[in-house]
């Protein structure tokens, strides 16, 4: 599971000459891409919601349409933030009017997460991502790399040719550590799993199995950490592009460390899953999601 080497990440990319040739031509998104995309966006929330085109917006954004495209990934990254006006989803869709504004975003979230994902994994050589950002229906409160407005076929953001990431000695320190704890971790994790699978008998099984959780506690903890502070950089409150919480995720991902974290909470997911099948007969959401999803009359 420890995952050793450096990998290319945008972030750290020298900026290329022009944008995407295959999405732009010269500063204008390709016709195909856009109502590609689009018909994607609103074919499929047509199926669970009312009259989306009034009150969802749909944008473009990140490394994929900024000059930083060309990092060696396939497939490559591809973002389409969704903003929603909740005064015109609520009115076209009143069964969710007693959703907050935050539980509207989980609820179209999820759907994106565990139906459309599925289809756009690799959409034309490109990962193609659906997400809405509480609190960002206009996509300039979030401080985005870049924003290419599909509606209007314009940039709200424009991408900056010459833009780099921030030296900061403390900052390359704090990545530093994380990457060293990562490998620390992931370490003791697999160890503990192989002692787990190998144990002759029952007080031998359990200490692994103790080990096995701390440690999977740590590593969900500091991914979770990490991660949840990267979506504070692009909200009202952060810098974006600049923002020390961004500059760690990109780092992490630059070490190996967040593929190795999100390696080991993935497993403990599955063992989770595991348990909750053997006990329950299926996976059990967390509590904000079942309570979101009975005021729906949704599926447990």
């Amino acid at each position: 599971m420890t995952i050793s080497g450096e990998f290319p990440t945008s972030y750290f990319s020298t900026p290329a000459a022009t944008l995407d040739p295959k999405l732009f031509q010269g500063r204008e998104l390709q016709g195909w891409a856009r109502t590609g995309i689009l018909s994607l966006l609103y074919g499929f929330l047509g199926k669970t919601y009312r009259h989306a085109e009034l009150w969802s917006h749909a944008w473009l954004a990140g490394s994929g349409v900024s000059y930083q495209w060309s990092a060696d990934r396939n497939p490559s990254d591809l973002d389409c933030l969704v903003g929603i006006d909740y005064e015109q989803f609520r009115k076209a869709n009143p069964e969710y009017r007693g959703l907050s504004d935050t539980e509207i975003s989980e609820q179209l979230n999820e759907d994106f997460r565990t139906e459309l994902q599925l289809e756009t994994e690799n959409w034309n050589g490109y990962e193609l991502t659906f997400y809405v950002n509480p609190g960002a229906t206009d996509i300039r409160t979030i401080k985005p790399y870049a924003a290419y407005d599909l509606k209007y076929n314009e940039w709200t953001v424009h991408p900056d040719p010459n833009v780099h990431p921030p030296t900061n000695p403390a900052w390359e320190t704090v990545a530093a550590n994380d990457a060293s704890f990562a490998k620390q971790v992931t370490m003791r994790f697999t160890q503990a799993l192989q002692d787990v699978q190998l144990a002759q008998n029952i007080p031998n099984k359990r200490n692994a199995e103790a080990k096995l959780e701390n440690a999977g506690q740590q590593a969900t903890s500091l991914y979770d950490e990490i991660h949840t502070n990267r979506s504070e950089a692009f909200s009202p409150r952060g810098e974006g592009y600049a923002d020390f919480h961004n500059y760690r995720w990109q780092a992490g991902k630059r070490t190996g460390s967040i593929q190795e974290l999100r390696a080991v909470r993935q497993a403990v997911k599955n063992i989770q899953e595991s348990k909750a099948q053997e006990l329950y007969g299926s996976e059990l959401p967390d509590a904000n999601t079942l309570i979101r999803r009975a005021a729906l009359n949704r599926r447990p």
